[in-house]
Order: structure tokens, then sequence, then C-alpha cells
């Protein structure tokens, strides 16, 4: 089924881009926070209720979304979706009331949290073997930029144009990306014969395959990490280093670089290198790195720094990969099982601020990284023991039944 004709690439920049903006319209907001609290003269946990419940919507929408793609088609969601963005991010500029912005910001939510997920299974859908990992890592490339770009674009905008120029700005971005997709992106095509029950018992049939639970465990803890190091990193900085906010921003910059690289370097070695062997060392240089920055942080910037670079080159390496591995198992339910796979990631970037706040209150920084290094490292053995286990890696691409 592999495409190797314009159309199919014409399409795949199309989503990635859609998807791209989904994850700008989660990311720009974070400089413009003080914006909001000012303008609608609200607490700090008010605003901050804003950014909880745009993540919590996403998580639960991916569930959802997954379920009804796999039935429907792309298309039937994809445009009211970008619809709904567009008047949600209209209700967001022009309303001068707090409780108003709060469910539009919502709405929005709603809107953009079926983007990426429709992204990846049109990626799925269009591509087969390495070309499905390669458009995947395109996909995870262009995710991966977002959040570097966004921060710098919604401060600029801000700063000239106040908060309700940064939703304006999204008006624009939506109903452009609305007219390509109206124009190019393609009629829903007659989907398999599958009830609605059998639909959701696919949940529990993932729930129960053994290397989907550790892939999905990888998943759900690297992202629990990750969002555990980005929220710590301003205050290991800050006061373990004393540096100024401008140096604290710029050693953001090569975790974000390294996100990209992992993933154009996935682009290139799953062609070359199978992805069981790509899963199983990137798991255990995700270990390891993890263990490196608990050892290093508080003792070298340089050697925190590169234990953060390997992290960031893993994380952009193992997610198109997780994400091709899952495609591939569950063929019939694509859609769905990548609906789970960022249900669990979202899942994952929520719970880990709130877990390290409250264990940084009874350990040390140190003892909490290399735990969770630890951790990932032993559901790693886990996995590198199925795989390497024939029963486990065998699959069957033409049934409902997951297997790796």
């Amino acid at each position: 089924m592999g495409h190797t004709n314009t159309k199919p690439i014409f399409i795949l920049y199309v989503v990635c881009i859609s998807a791209f903006f989904a994850s700008l319209n989660q990311n720009i907001y974070s400089p413009i926070i003080p914006l909001i609290k000012d303008s609608f003269d609200v607490s700090t946990t008010l605003v901050n209720l804003t950014v909880s419940l745009f993540i919590f919507i996403t998580a639960i929408m991916q569930i959802v979304y997954g379920t009804i793609l796999d039935f429907k088609g792309s298309r039937l969601i994809l445009l009211p979706s970008l619809i709904l963005t567009v008047l949600a991010s209209i209700g967001c500029a022009v309303t001068s009331n707090f409780t108003l912005f709060l469910v539009f910001r919502s709405l929005q939510a709603l809107g953009t949290a079926a983007i990426p997920l429709i992204a990846a299974a049109t990626i799925t859908d269009l591509f087969d073997g390495e070309e499905r990992g390669s458009a995947m890592g395109t996909y995870q490339t262009l995710l991966s930029i977002a959040p570097a770009v966004a921060p710098i674009l919604g401060g600029f905008i801000g700063d000239r144009y106040n908060y309700d120029g940064v939703f304006w700005s999204l008006v624009g971005i939506s109903i452009l990306l609305l007219i390509i997709n109206m124009l190019f992106f393609p009629k829903d095509q007659k989907k398999h014969k599958t009830s609605k029950r059998n639909g959701l018992h696919f949940y529990l049939v993932m729930a129960k395959d053994k290397m989907g639970s550790v892939l999905l465990s990888l998943s759900f803890l690297n992202f629990l990490i990750y969002f555990s190091i980005l929220v710590y990193l301003p205050v290991l900085l800050t006061d373990h280093y004393h540096l100024n906010l401008k140096l604290v921003g710029l050693l953001y910059l090569p975790m974000t670089l390294s996100l990209i690289a992992g993933s154009l370097l996935f682009k290139y070695i799953q062609k070359k290198i199978s992805l069981i062997n790509i899963f199983t060392f990137t798991n255990f240089s995700i270990a390891f790195s993890v263990i490196g920055f608990g050892l290093t942080h508080t003792v070298s910037l340089l050697l925190m720094s590169l234990s953060l670079f390997i992290y960031g080159v893993g994380i952009g390496i193992l997610t198109p990969s997780y994400a091709t591995i899952l495609t591939h198992q569950f063929e019939q339910n694509r859609a769905s099982a990548m609906g789970v796979f960022n249900f669990v990631r979202y899942t994952g970037m929520s719970i880990g601020p709130i877990l390290s706040g409250t264990l940084l209150e009874f350990l040390r920084s140190e003892t909490m990284f290399i735990m969770f290094g630890v951790m990932f490292g032993i559901i790693s053995i886990f996995g590198y023991l199925l795989v390497d286990n024939p029963k486990n890696t065998g699959k069957n691409r033409t049934t409902n039944k997951p297997s790796f």
C-alpha cells in the first residue's frame, strides 16, 4: 500500500502542519498567562485551571475521537473540529468575562484535540512499512518544533497586541487550515464493518496484551519524567545555579533541539535498523540518561546538559517508534490505538509535575530522578524479554487481535 507519488506526500505535510497548529494552540498560551491574569483580574490558580483543563480535555478526547475515527473516518471529524476551533478562538479573543473565556478555551481544546490523532491516523492510511516510519518521523519532528516556536511567537504577539492578538492570530491560522483541508484532505473511505461494542472491547484487548501494556507503560513514564524535568529545571537553575531567566530559557534549547534531532534521526535509522532493535536500545539509553541527570544535575551544568541532550534524542526517536509499532500491531483499530497512545502521553504530562512536586517534599531531587530512571530501566527489561520471545513478536495485520 506504500505510496510514493506526490499526492500522499502533500497530504502528509497538510496533516502534519495541521497537527503543528494544534500543538501551537496549546503552547502559545504559556507566555501570555500574566496578561490573562491581569486582564481578567483573577488569581493565578484560576489561570492555571485554564491550562490544566485544556490538557485534561485533550487527553480524554483522544479515547473518544479514536473510537469515532475507526468507525466514521477522519474528514467527518477534522472539518467540524477546525470550525469549532475558529469559533472558540473568536470567543477567547472577544470575551471580557473569565468564565466565558474558560468555556471558550475548553472548546478550543475540544476542537484541536482531534487534529494530532487524525494526522497520525491519516499517515497510517497513506503509508506502510518503512514509509510509514519515515512519515511518523516527519510528523513527530513538526510536533517537536511547536513547543519551541510557540512560546516565542506567543510572547512576541502578546507583547505588541495583548492576549486577544494571540487568539486573533489563531483564528486566522485555523481559517486558513480549514480552507486547505476542505480542498485537499481526502474523502473518508468505507471502514471495515465492526460493531461499536467490538470497538470498545478493543481497549480491553489492548490493555491485556503484554507488549502493548509495556509500551504504553513506558510512554506514560517517559512523559511523566519529561514534564517533571521541565518544571524542575527553572527551580534548579535559579535556586541552585543562580542563573537569570534569560539563561534559563536558553538552557531549554539543547533539549528542544535534541528532540527534533531524534525525530529526524528516526526517519533514517528505521530504514536500516528494525523497530524492535530501535525500541530496545533507545529504551535503555533513556533509562541511563535519566539516571545520569539524577547524578549530575546538582554537580555540573555541562554534564547535566549532556544527559538532557541524550534524553531528548531518545524521546525524539521513541515517540514515532512507539506510534509506528502500535499502528502496525493494531492494524484494524489504528485510530483507537493512537488515541490510547496519546491519552497515555497526555496523562503522563499532567501527572508528572504534580507527582514530582509532591515527591520533592520528601525526597532529594537526586533520589527522585535516579528512581525514575531505574523504574524506566526495569520496565525496559520486561519489554526486551517480551520482544526477544518469538511468541510475543508475531504479527497479525488482518485481524483485530493485537500481538507483538
